[in-house]
Formats: structure tokens, C-alpha cells, sequence
């Protein structure tokens, strides 16, 4: 995760060293360039904020020559790129950042995000179980939640709930996860495994729009009319305005 910091001035380290032969101490200012390309990276990302990419790229740039090999610079690009709307770049930013010999477990993380949403599937799930993979990654939970999240887009169900279920584990509160859940075990007619995921989701998150109507289409599964009608009362009076509640209104009718 890149942090956002207010622009400060380059800066260096001063080192002492000693010409062969003298014991006398010469002064050198040398620049530590890992630092000065972090904070080039930094300014950069505040001038993207702020709507300058000229200046974000320039400073981009400069942080690249001070340190290639450095992942924050490319996964900088790959954010400047990505908000330019250049997704090839954005891709080459990530493969460069992927294939530094230390690559992070957060690069690969969001190597897959990208590649998920531009339909890439395979390659995706490569990324992200690549991240869980990494020494030191403590974002597994998110990471199996991605993991689901994009193999249903990929149509590949069963996949999807292995690796949700794969969440869960690590942490049992995942709220996309449990509602993803839900709503597979519906659209599969498991209405009384529906209904049990629903009532996990609801221990751990507040009542929303859309896990009210999931409860509707539960309970009429399921024949409980009085069930069905508790839902409706809930929709109807904490969220009136909401899509679900104008759908709800229009089936009583």
C-alpha cells in the first residue's frame, strides 16, 4: 500500500571516509537513493491526487532512475497508468513490480485485482494465489475473498465457494464473503444453507438493503410467509427509498 505524504525536499546522508594512505576524514555527501526514490513516489502520488499527472509523471520518472528495482515505483506507475487510462502500462507496470526477486504479496495481490476486472481469470487466480504464497503476507482473508469474488465473474461456482469458505477461515467476520455465500446457496435453491449464511452475515454486519431482500427471496423459498412479510416490514421501514423496497412494493401488488 503506497502512502500518501506531503512533498518534502530530496535529502542525503553524509558519510566519512578516508583517502588511502591518511587517517584524515573527508567529508561526502552521498544520496541515499531508495529514500529519495520513495519520496519522489510520494510526490508524485500527491500530484496525482491533486490532478497534475504531468508533474506526477515527472516525478515518477525520476524516482525510476534513482531506484529500478525498487517495488513501490512500479506499483506508483502502475496507479499513474491505471487513473490515466492506459491499461496496457498498467499491466507492464504490474509484471515489472511481480517480477522483482522480492515481490510482495500485496503486489501480486493487486497484479490479480487488475486483471480480474480487465476479465483475465486464469491469469488472476495465478496472481492472487501467488500473494498468499509470500512470506509474511497477512492479508490472506482478503486475498481468497478477491479469489471468489473474481471466479464467480468467471462463472466458476464451485471454485468461488471453495475459496470464500477459504476466507471464512482465516476470518470468520468477511462480510462480502458471507453475502456471496448467500446469495449462491439461493440462486442453487439451498434455501435452509441460504438461510443459515444469512443469519452469520447479520450477526457480523447491520441489516441492509440487500440482505433484506435476500431474506424475502429466502423465506419465500422456504414457504414462511410470516417470515416474508417480517423482511418487508424491516425493508420498507429502514430503507424506503432503496431499489429493493420499490421491487418489494411492486410484487405485493
Amino acid at each position: 500500500m503506497l502512502i500518501l505524504l506531503s512533498a518534502t525536499a530530496l535529502s542525503g546522508c553524509v558519510t566519512q571516509n578516508t583517502y588511502t594512505g591518511t587517517d584524515t576524514p573527508v567529508s561526502e555527501r552521498k544520496v541515499d537513493k531508495v529514500a529519495a526514490a520513495r519520496q519522489r513516489v510520494q510526490l508524485g502520488l500527491t500530484y496525482l491526487q491533486k490532478g497534475n499527472s504531468e508533474q506526477a509523471k515527472s516525478n515518477l520518472d525520476r524516482a525510476l532512475a534513482f531506484a529500478p528495482e525498487l517495488e513501490d515505483v512500479h506499483l506508483a506507475f502502475a496507479y499513474y497508468y491505471s487513473s490515466v487510462g492506459e491499461l496496457e502500462k498498467t499491466e507492464q507496470a504490474y509484471r515489472n513490480a511481480t517480477r522483482l526477486r522480492d515481490a510482495s504479496g500485496d503486489a501480486y495481490n493487486n497484479f490479480g485485482t487488475f486483471l480480474c476486472q480487465q476479465g483475465k481469470y486464469a491469469e488472476s487466480e495465478e496472481m492472487f494465489l501467488k500473494a498468499v504464497e509470500r512470506p509474511l503476507y497477512t492479508q490472506s482473508a482478503s486475498t481468497y475473498e478477491n479469489l471468489g469474488i473474481c471466479s464467480r465473474k468467471a462463472g466458476q461456482i464451485e471454485k468461488a465457494q471453495r475459496y470464500f469458505t477459504m476466507a471464512l477461515k482465516y476470518d470468520p467476520r468477511r462480510r462480502t464473503s458471507l453475502i456471496e455465500l448467500t446469495e449462491m446457496e439461493l440462486e442453487a435453491g439451498r434455501f435452509e444453507e441460504a438461510k443459515i449464511r444469512l443469519s452469520n452475515y447479520h450477526k457480523v454486519a447491520v441489516e441492509s438493503p440487500i440482505s433484506l431482500a435476500l431474506g424475502i427471496e429466502i423465506e419465500q423459498g422456504l414457504n414462511d410467509q410470516e417470515a416474508v412479510r417480517k423482511y418487508g416490514i424491516l425493508l420498507l421501514a429502514k430503507f424506503p427509498s432503496s431499489a429493493q423496497a420499490k421491487q418489494y412494493r411492486a410484487n405485493m401488488h
